[in-house]
C-alpha cells in the first residue's frame, strides 16, 4: 500500500522511466534523425564509422541501396517522423550499425555514433538465414492481423498467446535488414504493426506499441512516404499522446499531416482528429474547438468516412463539451455515441463501455458524480468481468465510481475512508505498471490529494472543498479555475 506523507501519497521510484542510458539511445535515435542526406554522404559515413570500429566487412547494400532505389523518401522519412535535426553522420551511422549488426541504438554511443563494443555475433545473417527470418515474420504478422483486433476482449490466455507473438514479431522484424521484404510486402508488414500497435495503445499500453514501432523503424524508413508508413508514423504519434507528452504528439501529428497533404492533397482525418485530442489533452480547448469545427465539417462532406470514425470523432468532441462545463450539452453528444456503438457493436463492446465510462467522467470531474453512480457501477462490473478486475480501464472506472459515491455522501467516514483505500491502491497499482508519470497516474494522485484535503477538512470542521475539476461556464468566462493544490491534473485520454 502506497504510503501517507503530509496528506500526500509518497512516490515509489518510476519503473517505467529510463533507469540506464539504453531507453534514452533508442529514443534519441527515434527523435533526433536527419531529414535529408546524400549519397556520398551514406557511403562515407557508414566506411568511416565501420573502419573506426575495427569492421572490414561488407557495407549494407540495403543502407544504401534503398536511398538510390527510391530517392530521399526513406531517409527523409525519419526526420519527419522526428521532427529534429542533426549532423548527418550521427543518424546514418547508427543506421549502418544496426542494420550490420543487428543492434539497437543501445550499443551506439549517442554522443559520436561508434560503437560502445564490438558485437559478439552479428545478428544478422544473410543468405538462408535472413530468408527464414522475412518468411517467419511474414506468417507471423498474418497470424496476428484480425479484423477490429482488440485485445480488451480477449480471454488471460489468448492475450498471452498475443502477446508472445507480438514478442517474437518484434525480434524478426530486427532480424530482417530493411529491404528484405521487398516494397510490397514490407506495405504489408508495416500496415499490420501499425494495426497491431493501434490495439495495444487501445489496451493502455502505449509502450509496447512504441517497442513493435522500433523494431520496424528500418523498414519504415526503407518504405518511405507510403500510406502504410504514414499510419504507423500515426500510430507512433498517438502513442507519445496516450503517454501524456502531446507537445511531441502535436509536432508529429503535424509534420504527418503535411505530408498526406502533399502526397495526397489533404491529411487524413485521422490524424486530424488525434491533432485536435492533443490541443484538448494540453488544455488548449479554444485550439481544439476550432480544429474539431473543421474536422466535422470535412467528415460531413466526405462520402466514404467509416461510422466508427465518425462516432469516435463525436466521443471525443463530447469530453471537450463537458471540458468547458457544457455539461447538457456533453451528456446528449456521448448518448448519441453509446446508442450507436451499442446498435452496431453491441452493448457490451469495449468501445461502447469506453463512451459509458468517459460520460460517467465528465460529469464527476464537473462535480455531479450522484448521478452517475448506477452508470458507473455497470461500467465497471462489465469491465472486470471482460477485461479483469486489475486492468487500466477497469481501475479507472472503479476510481470515478469511487469519486461519484464520495460527492455524493463527502461526509460519510465510510465512503470516503474506502475511497481513499482503493485509490491508494489503485495508485500504486499504476504506478508499478506504468510509472508516476503516466497521465492516469497522475490524475489519481490528484484526486487522491483532494480526498485527504477532504478527509482533513472535515477533521477540522473546515469548509468541504470544493470536488470538482472543470469550472462552470461563468466562472470560466470570469477566468476563475478550480483549484488544484496538488499540481496540474493531465486527463486520462478518452476513447
Amino acid at each position: 500500500m502506497t504510503s501517507i506523507n503530509h496528506g500526500m501519497p509518497s512516490r515509489q521510484p518510476d519503473e517505467n522511466e529510463p533507469r540506464d542510458h539504453t531507453d534514452r539511445d533508442i529514443l534519441d535515435f527515434i527523435d533526433q534523425t536527419v531529414t535529408r542526406i546524400t549519397d556520398a554522404d551514406v557511403n562515407e559515413h557508414l566506411r568511416e564509422v565501420l573502419d573506426q570500429a575495427g569492421y572490414r566487412r561488407r557495407i549494407p547494400e540495403a543502407m544504401i541501396g534503398y536511398q538510390r532505389a527510391h530517392g530521399h523518401g526513406g531517409i527523409s522519412a525519419v526526420g519527419e517522423l522526428a521532427g529534429q535535426r542533426l549532423p548527418a553522420s550521427k543518424a546514418v551511422m547508427r543506421l549502418a550499425v544496426n542494420a550490420e549488426y543487428g543492434r539497437s541504438s543501445a550499443g551506439v554511443n549517442a554522443t559520436t555514433g561508434t560503437p560502445r563494443r564490438p558485437p559478439a555475433v552479428p545478428a544478422i545473417v544473410h543468405g538462408r538465414s535472413v530468408s527464414r527470418a522475412v518468411s517467419s515474420a511474414l506468417d507471423t504478422s498474418t497470424s496476428l492481423a484480425a479484423p477490429r483486433l482488440d485485445l480488451r476482449a480477449m480471454n488471460r490466455s489468448r492475450r498471452e498467446e498475443t502477446r508472445a507473438m507480438l514478442a517474437e514479431l518484434r525480434a524478426l522484424l530486427r532480424q530482417c535488414p530493411a529491404g528484405a521484404f521487398g516494397a510490397e510486402s514490407s506495405a504489408m508488414v508495416l500496415g499490420r504493426v501499425a494495426t497491431l500497435s493501434e490495439a495495444l495503445i487501445a489496451d493502455r499500453d502505449e509502450r509496447a506499441a512504441l517497442r513493435l514501432i522500433r523494431a520496424a523503424f528500418p523498414h519504415l524508413v526503407f518504405l518511405g512516404r507510403h500510406p502504410a508508413a504514414f499510419k504507423v508514423r500515426r500510430a507512433y504519434a498517438e502513442a507519445w499522446c496516450e503517454l501524456g507528452r502531446y507537445r511531441r504528439a502535436e509536432m508529429l501529428m503535424g509534420r504527418l499531416s503535411a505530408d498526406e497533404e502533399r502526397v495526397f492533397g489533404s491529411s487524413d482525418p485521422r490524424t486530424a482528429l488525434l491533432l485536435a485530442w492533443a490541443l484538448v489533452s494540453s488544455d488548449r480547448l479554444r485550439e481544439a474547438e476550432t480544429r474539431f469545427d473543421a474536422l466535422k465539417a470535412r467528415l460531413a462532406q466526405s462520402q466514404v468516412t467509416s461510422m466508427p470514425m465518425l462516432w469516435h470523432a463525436q466521443c471525443r468532441y463530447s469530453w471537450l463539451l463537458g471540458q468547458q462545463g457544457l455539461v447538457s450539452e456533453s451528456e446528449a453528444s456521448y448518448d448519441g455515441v453509446i446508442v450507436n456503438r451499442s446498435h452496431e457493436l453491441g452493448p457490451d463492446h469495449a468501445d461502447t463501455e469506453d463512451a459509458r465510462h468517459s460520460k460517467g467522467k465528465m460529469r464527476v470531474v464537473n462535480g455531479d458524480g450522484p448521478r452517475v453512480i448506477t452508470l458507473l457501477q455497470g461500467v465497471a462490473d462489465n469491465r472486470a468481468r471482460v477485461q479483469g478486475d486489475r486492468h487500466p480501464d477497469t481501475l479507472e472506472t472503479l476510481k470515478y465510481l469511487h469519486l461519484a459515491r464520495v460527492q455524493a455522501e463527502p461526509r460519510d467516514d465510510r465512503v470516503l475512508d474506502r475511497a481513499i483505500d482503493d485509490l491508494e491502491r489503485i495508485l500504486h497499482i499504476q504506478d508499478k505498471r506504468h510509472g508516476s508519470r503516466y497521465p492516469t497516474s497522475h490524475d489519481t494522485a490528484e484526486w487522491l490529494g483532494r480526498l485527504l484535503q477532504l478527509q482533513e477538512s472535515i477533521r477540522s470542521g473546515e469548509p468541504i472543498p470544493d470536488l470538482r475539476q472543470v469550472p462552470t461556464p461563468d466562472e470560466a468566462q470570469a477566468g476563475l479555475c478550480i483549484s488544484a493544490p496538488y499540481g496540474t491534473l493531465t486527463r486520462l485520454p478518452e476513447r
